[in-house]
């Protein structure tokens, strides 16, 4: 899948369109503050598809280790 409304091959022009926007939505909730405190790492996956998951975790990972960053002032 490439990014910027382009799905899957065969994919439902109308199934696209409503992940991407559904990722928009949250997206602009997550840096509203503006003040860059926040992080949103959004992903298209399935939980068959390993690599994906994989991703994710690594997100999370990161985002874990940038709270615990800025919590002791190492950010």
């Amino acid at each position: 899948m490439l990014r910027n409304g382009v799905g899957y091959a065969g994919e439902d022009p109308l199934v696209t369109r409503a992940k991407f926007f559904i990722r928009d939505q949250f997206l602009t909730i997550s840096t509203a503050s503006g003040e860059g405190k926040h992080y949103c790492y959004p992903h298209f996956t399935c939980a068959v598809d390993t690599e994906n998951i994989r991703r994710v975790f690594q997100d999370c990972r990161d985002i874990i280790q940038r709270m615990h960053l800025r919590q002791y002032e190492l950010l």
